[in-house]
This record gives structure tokens, sequence and C-alpha cells, in this order.
């Protein structure tokens, strides 16, 4: 946090500071950290290695060079990752200049960087993870994924600073005509894109090692209770249970990505019904700035945080209900294929819908910024075709980046933890579990269903019958009347005002 301060404050103060060299004064800090947590790697396990003689020198090197790689990890994902989304860099300016192609231009070159960014962090995870269990087996990939977790407490609160000087620059667009204040503002929150971009691949490549640890750790203590070993446990015998479960991965994963976007419409459209005529969230005009909209604005997050509380329901139920259905329709090795696989799928999807949704977010601001330039070197601004053109990526890439790609992490996480705390419930055959499975189809096919459409419906009908019983009591105590006198004056009062203060009897006369 007090790094993020003396940033910011040479922004204000140093013109000469470019977003660019403010990172890499970020990057340095960071490394110091991770210097910092090697070295006291090392010192342990010289102390277990010289002086309590716990462990010897092969497995001295392993546990460093396994931390090494549990460090260097994330940011390497995080540096490719930014290479593709940064406005710094090539790649988003090539969506940038190309946008004057046309919309279908702009998608398919966002959606083709988000692909191309997936792969090269996948390479990462698959190199690490196969070097830390060839040289410590499972404890490896323990180590590893505690190594991965050293410098996360640096990147949130860069992450944070990120949406912090996002919100700020489009407060002082909103509020200034300053240029000055502006190209400060403009070179925070370049920083700010990148750094809170790269706290979500991060959060990916966290939820990667930590599903993969967890998965461990459930296999170690099932084959345990059966009297194996599971330290010979190299693979899983390619059978139809297996092949299920690994298709079950990316059945359940997809499903999980279409309820959770078809949750962010009905969102959508639930605050467009929502605003539409109601006077609770327009702004008042008896206050001044900024209190005109303080109360409307309170009423429309009380609105929307009931609404996003009552969708997210459906998605957990689906989260909660996947091992469940495929531990006891295929056994518990299928199960292990699920999350072996859903693992792999939730973090390659994770990346390439963060990372579509960011270029295409950076390719509009490299406009806003003024780094676009035609051919005789005029600054191409935020007025110009080209910037609508851009629009269409961002309004696509909103709902990946900012919610499908993080909610990948929790699905993941939440499928690996309920699995582990209901081991006992499955069997390493399905013979006897399978028609368990197919109940818990069932069930939570129709819990899905309820309270995705069925729970709105239920509701819809409350409303309307309490709406009914309200205006019958209204219109027998005679309120209802009242009420209508008491719209009419407003109206009238609201004539007045806007025609410059007529009075009031000779407007009742003008109404009549």
């Amino acid at each position: 946090t007090l790094g993020c301060s003396v940033v910011s404050y040479y922004v204000w103060c140093h013109e000469k500071h470019t977003s660019n060299r403010i990172r890499r004064s970020l990057q340095l800090n960071l490394l110091c950290v991770m210097i910092f947590v090697q070295a006291s790697v090392v010192f342990a396990c010289y102390l277990q290695w010289q002086v309590y003689h716990l462990i010897n020198y092969d497995t001295f090197w392993n546990y460093c060079m396994i931390t090494l790689l549990g460090l260097c990890a994330p940011e390497a994902c995080a540096a490719i990752c930014e290479y593709f989304t940064s406005v710094n860099y090539a790649p988003v300016s090539w969506i940038a200049k190309d946008a004057h192609l046309g919309m279908i231009q702009v998608v398919l070159r966002g959606l083709g960087q988000g692909f191309a960014s997936a792969g090269l962090p996948s390479v990462v995870n698959l190199i690490v993870q196969i070097l830390a269990f060839q040289w410590e087996g499972f404890y490896g990939l323990v180590l590893l994924t505690c190594a991965s977790q050293a410098c996360t407490g640096w990147q949130a609160t860069l992450a944070a600073f990120g949406a912090a000087v996002n919100n700020a620059n489009r407060y002082v667009h909103l509020t200034t005509v300053n240029e000055m204040a502006h190209h400060r503002a403009n070179v925070c929150a370049s920083i700010g894109t990148t750094t809170s971009h790269n706290g979500k691949c991060i959060a990916g490549q966290n939820a990667f090692f930590a599903t993969t640890c967890l998965l461990g750790a459930l296999m170690a203590d099932k084959y345990t209770q059966a009297g194996e070993n599971f330290k010979n446990t190299t693979g899983q015998e390619f059978s139809e249970f297996t092949r299920a479960g690994l298709l079950a991965s990316i059945v359940f994963t997809m499903l999980f990505l279409a309820n959770t976007l078809s949750a962010c419409i009905t969102m959508a459209k639930s605050v467009v019904s929502h605003c539409k005529d109601n006077s609770d969230v327009v702004p008042r005009k008896d206050k001044v700035f900024p209190a005109t909209h303080i109360r409307p604005l309170a009423n429309l997050v009380s609105f929307a945080s009931i609404e996003c509380f009552r969708l997210t329901i459906s998605p957990m139920i689906q989260t909660f209900g996947a091992p469940l259905v495929i531990g006891q329709l295929f056994g518990f090795k299928g199960l292990l294929m699920m999350l072996s696989g859903g693992n792999s799928v939730a973090f390659s999807l994770n990346m390439f819908l963060i990372n579509s949704g960011q270029a295409w977010d950076a390719a509009r601001k490299y406009i806003l910024f003024g780094m676009l330039k035609d051919e005789q070197g005029n600054v191409i601004g935020a007025e110009s075709e080209v910037y609508d053109t851009l629009g269409i990526g961002e309004q696509i890439g909103g709902p990946l980046e900012d919610l499908c790609g993080p909610a990948l992490n929790n699905f993941i996480k939440f499928v690996a933890v309920t699995s582990f705390v209901t081991r006992d419930v499955y069997d390493m055959s399905p013979a006897k579990s399978w028609p368990w499975g197919m109940v818990q189809i069932a069930v939570n096919f129709a819990l899905v269903a309820f309270f995705k459409w069925g729970l709105t419906i239920t509701i819809k009908y409350l409303e309307a019958a309490l709406k009914k019983a309200k205006d019958r009591i209204e219109y027998e105590e005679g309120t209802a009347m009242l009420q209508e006198l008491e719209a009419r004056d407003r109206q009238i009062e609201e004539r007045m005002q806007e025609r410059g203060g007529p009075k009031k009897d000779d407007e009742e006369v003008q109404l009549f």
C-alpha cells in the first residue's frame, strides 16, 4: 500500500515518469519480495540439511528449486497475459489499428489473442508441475502450491490499487476539463488496468495450484483408507468410468459458464426493468450534485444486491451437485478424472476469457489515451468512429473478464472442496451407487430450474398478489384518491418551476 502511494505521488510531481517505467518499479518491488521469500526458504532448508540432518543434499536442492518455480510461475503467467492485454505492447495496438475494418474484425482479433494468451500460461503450469512431481512427488506439488501463494498479498495490493485508480480516472474525466489532470489520470489508469488484470491472472494461477494440491490430498486419503499406497499411483486406468469423468469435467464447466452468463443477462434485464419509470432511481431535483444521486444510487444498489444474491443460488447448487453426481454415477476414479480435467479446463478458459475481455477494453483505452494516430500523425481520439467500433468488444468482454472468467476459479475450488468433504460417500466402483447418482441428477436439475426460473415466477406472483391486496385496501379506505390528488399537486408544482413560476390557481384552471 505504501509503495502504491509513492507511485501516485511520483505521477503527480514528475511528468517524466511514464506508466511503463512506473510499472517496472512495481515489478522491482515484487522481485524484492520474491528474493526475501527464496532466501528464507534456502536458509530454513540449509538448517534442515546441515544442522538437524533431516534431509540430504539432493532434497535440499529440490526444495529450493521447487520454491523458486512456485515463486516465478505466477509472475511468468502474469507477464505473458500482460503482453497480450496492456496498452504498452503491440497486440493491443493491433486491435485498435484494425478497428476501422469493422466490428467483426475487432471481435475476431480479440478472440484470437485470447486463445494465444491462454495457451502459454497452461504450458508454464504443465512444465513446473511435471518438474515438481518428478523431484519430490506429491509433496513437491504441495510445496509448489505454497510457494505460489507467497506473493499473493502484494499482488492483491496492486490489484486494489488498480481498481482505485481506474475509478479515479473516470471521476477525473467526468468532473474536469483540465488536460494535465486528464494526462495524470490516464497514466495512473494505464498502470491500474494492468495491475488489476494481473491480479485476476494470479488468482487463476493460485486456484489451479490449490486444486491440484487438494486433488492429491483427496486421492491420498481415499487410497489410504482402502489399504493401498497412494505414492505408487502413477495414473488411472483408461476405463469407461474415467473417460466419462473426463468428459463430465468439460460438460459441467460449460454448464456453469452458461448458467453464470445467462444470470448476467437476467440481471441486466432486471435492472433495466427496475429503472424504467421508477422515480426512486431518478436524480433528485431539489438537491445539488453529488447529493442528487446519493439516494437514487442507494435504492439501485439495494435492489441490485438482492437480485444478485438470488441469481447466485442456481450456479452454487450446480457447483455443489457436480461432485455428488459424478462421484456416485461413475465412482471415485471418475470423480478424480473430473477434478483433474476440470482443473485444466477451468484454468485455460479463465485465461482465455479474462485476456480477451481485457484486450478489448485496453484497445479502447489505447484510443482514449491518445496513443492511436493516423498516417499524417494526427491523434485519433474518443470522438472518432473507430472508438465507437471498439465499444462492441468492450461490451462483449466486460461480462467475460469480470464475471465468467473469475467465477471459474470459485467453481473449480468449490468442486474440489466439496469432493474432499464428501469423499466417504463415493466407492471405487459405481456398481452400488449409480442409482443414487441418477437421483442426484433429477434433484439437482429440479433445484437449478426452480432457483433459475421458478423462484422468479413465484416472487412475481407473490408481488402481484400483495399489490392487489394493497390496492383493494387503499380503495376501501379512500387513500387511493388522496394519493392521486397528491400526485396531481406535484405535477402542478413541477410545471410551475419549469414555466418560471405561474400561480398555482391559474395552473389548476388550465388543467381543468
